[in-house]
């Protein structure tokens, strides 16, 4: 399975479908074109992540709340008013969006995995500081889920 093959399935449809009702104040943008730039980036996040499209199609099947609750406590954490001090605007999220948050995810679920350095492979500024950021977010975004019966 390719990247493009998981954006085009209806596994990973129905995902974004959930994340879009999961996500109280965001817009969402389900007619984007899936654009080849943004898939080969993508492709290479997942290289230097050590994992697969086949992953993430699992991680949105057996983890589906806890990747819609990390995806959710990140856009709430990194989006700014009217584009922030920096003047960057948030456009609505489209089909690609949720691939980066779930690789990241991943990383960070693999206690193996270094996210600083995984993060440092995908040139994001100030890796440890996100890192760190992120982390609280990934064990977060399971706590409000119920126990086992």
């Amino acid at each position: 399975m390719t990247l493009k093959d998981l954006l085009a399935s209806d596994a990973y449809r129905d995902y974004v479908l959930a994340l879009d009702a999961h996500l109280e104040h965001q817009r969402f943008d389900h007619d984007a074109a899936v654009e080849p730039l943004i898939v080969a980036l993508h492709e290479g996040w997942l290289e230097h992540a050590g994992t697969t499209p086949i992953a993430l199609r699992e991680l949105i099947t057996t983890e589906r709340l806890q990747t819609l609750n990390y995806i959710a406590q990140k856009l709430v954490a990194f989006s700014e008013a009217d584009g922030g001090a920096d003047n960057i605007v948030n456009e609505a999220a489209n089909l690609h969006m949720p691939i980066g948050h779930l690789v990241e995810y991943l990383v960070l679920r693999d206690e193996s995995s270094d996210i600083t350095a995984y993060l440092r492979k995908i040139r994001m500024p100030s890796a440890r500081a996100y890192a760190a950021r992120v982390s609280k977010m990934f064990r977060a975004a399971s706590i409000d889920l119920p126990g086992p019966g």
